[in-house]
């Protein structure tokens, strides 16, 4: 059986030779062809499906984002029927992506204004334009109750009886807690991760943004989540900055603390529906740690 890197080359009609490998992720296969053109192949349909809605989005939205570039689809492929289900092409970004072990202290406060600012760009864009293409995600507790019960027997199969118990605790303040549940809805970029963001060679100045695959309409708390992978000053700068633009949020840094932790379950439900094993691993790990705490420790 084809691989799905060869299969697109025949759907391309490419060869290898003119073809560079750049990566993947959960749901993507990345790819540049000779004349700088990156080519994202989907792994599955859901990923398909979010092409589309990147190809009617992200030209709307490239002139509310100046100055930071965004991609711009040229062309994409759509196909419930067979592999590869869905391709997206465009011109490849200037800059390398954001590297936070490189960043100097006076760096990271520059490039945490540009961040906050570009986040607060799209935030503040209207929404009515997208509802037809984007997903709207209201912090709903029936949503969460089906993702406690989508991840359960994964969680229970490989925590320890301890960890579960805690688990249960943990969503059971979640599941009470009535401030998460209230919060003003706006255009989210979805996934806001350092290797999204690209800077200048100096790693002074954030150059473009890239992968809108999750845009959506929901909680603003989201796109605040991945900053903390940085390190905790850096989401403190980010959060400051924003906060200059939206004072009118008091709970947005108690929702951000609830949506990191929501980020790993979501990441195991996805992995659990695609039955990837590596990944349901790497999610468990990822829960022990940023909701449990017990990465590091031993249960007796």
């Amino acid at each position: 059986m084809k691989s799905l890197f060869e299969t697109t080359l025949l759907h391309l009609k490419l060869d290898k030779k003119d073809v560079k490998f750049i990566g993947e992720g959960f749901g993507s296969l990345v790819l540049e062809d000779q004349y700088g053109i990156i080519i994202r192949v989907a792994k599955n349909l859901d990923t398909a499906k979010q092409y589309v809605k990147e190809y009617n989005i992200l030209p709307q939205l490239q002139a509310k984002l100046f100055p930071i570039n965004i991609p711009i689809p040229k062309w994409y492929h759509y196909d419930t029927e067979k592999v590869p289900y869905g391709i997206i092409a465009y011109e490849k970004l200037a800059g390398p992506t954001l590297i936070p072990k490189v960043i100097s202290e006076e760096n990271k406060k520059r490039i945490a204004k540009q961040l906050a600012a570009f986040i607060a760009l799209i935030h503040q864009t209207p929404t009515d334009h997208f509802k037809d293409y984007c997903p709207q995600e209201e912090n709903d507790r029936n949503q969460l109750t089906n993702l406690r019960e989508n991840t359960y027997d994964a969680l229970s199969t490989n925590l320890l009886k301890k960890e579960m118990l805690m688990m249960n605790d943990w969503w059971e303040d979640m599941l009470q807690d009535q401030t998460f549940y209230s919060h003003k809805s706006v255009l989210c970029h979805g996934d806001l991760w350092y290797e999204n963001i690209l800077v200048n060679h100096q790693q002074t100045d954030i150059t473009g943004i890239i992968d809108f695959s999750e845009v959506k309409i929901g909680d603003p708390a989201i796109d605040l989540v991945p900053h903390h992978y940085i390190g905790e000053d850096f989401y403190s700068y980010v959060l400051n900055e924003y906060r200059t633009a939206f004072p009118n949020d008091p709970t947005i840094d108690e929702r951000v603390k609830k949506h990191r932790c929501l980020r790993e379950l979501n990441g195991l439900a996805y992995a659990i529906k695609h039955n990837v094993d590596v990944e349901i691993q790497d999610s468990i790990a990822k829960i022990r740690d940023v909701i449990l705490g017990t990465q590091k420790k031993e249960f007796k």
